[in-house]
């Protein structure tokens, strides 16, 4: 048996449960929640000494990953990163302070603004996306092409089947099933 990790010793601490309690999908989620969790942290450390935070990063890899000239409405900004309109506006505002965006009217709607990277930005962005994808690699390619290709199509699969209410929500449709929260598991 491969090397124990801490859900196995989770495990270990339920093992007077009944067979009623589904351990097994529970202990992989625990497992996707950990490893989310390492990441995070990883993503943290990483950019710190670029004088970024997680949020920042992920605005500007947003704005960098739309391709030239590196613009988006908040709206867009909002999509991608799955948050609240006043939690970009603040993050924009520190992002703006710091001059690594703008903010303007847009040309052909002069309702809406677009946020775009600055050179600043644009160069920082860069960089930071290059040593954080570095960072990550360099933890993800210890599994091995071939596993890190199956876990990937594991977890695609998982995320569909995740994503399918918020889908569903968005196109009109309704679900029998009620959506998922961000609820802690035991």
């Amino acid at each position: 048996m491969a090397s124990q990790d801490s859900v196995d010793r989770w495990l270990e601490q339920w093992s007077w449960a009944g067979d009623d309690l589904p351990l097994d999908s529970i202990a992989v989620a625990k497992r996707v929640t950990r490893v989310a969790r390492g990441l995070e942290k990883l993503t943290t450390a990483t950019l710190r000494p670029l004088g970024l935070d997680p949020g920042e990063f992920d605005v500007l890899a947003s704005l960098l990953r739309a391709g030239p000239p590196h613009e988006l409405t908040p709206t867009a900004l909002n999509q991608s990163l799955m948050m609240s309109a006043g939690g970009l506006t603040k993050r924009l505002g520190k992002l703006e302070e710091r001059a690594l965006v703008t903010r303007r009217l847009s040309a052909d709607d002069r309702r809406s603004l677009l946020v775009t990277l600055t050179d600043t930005g644009l160069a920082l962005a860069g960089r930071a996306v290059r040593v954080h994808a570095t960072a990550t690699a360099e933890v993800i390619d210890r599994m091995g092409a071939e596993s890190r290709e199956e876990l990937s199509g594991l977890l695609r699969g998982l995320l569909v089947e995740l994503e399918e209410p918020e889908r569903q929500r968005e196109s009109g449709q309704r679900s029998g099933e009620p959506a998922l929260g961000s609820g802690g598991l035991l």
